[in-house]
């Protein structure tokens, strides 16, 4: 009964969270980029702390990469 996991879902639910986690994000450094038209290190650092380093990280290198 216990453990009799389908991991299938399970790794399917961690990819939606992580999608939704990173439409946040971005959500957020566009809304500092519209009032400062920079992403704010304060608010880079914020993210960080409350997303962990990995997501924050992905989001901004794949902004600056639509931005060249």
């Amino acid at each position: 009964m216990f453990g009799c996991v389908d991991k299938t879902k399970t790794k399917h639910r961690q990819f939606v969270d992580s999608i939704r986690i990173d439409k946040l994000i971005e959500i957020k450094i566009k809304e500092c980029e519209r009032e400062n038209d920079i992403c704010m290190i304060s608010t880079s650092n914020r993210l960080q702390k409350k997303y962990g380093n990995e997501h924050v990280n992905r989001v901004l290198s794949r902004l600056s990469q639509r931005s060249i």
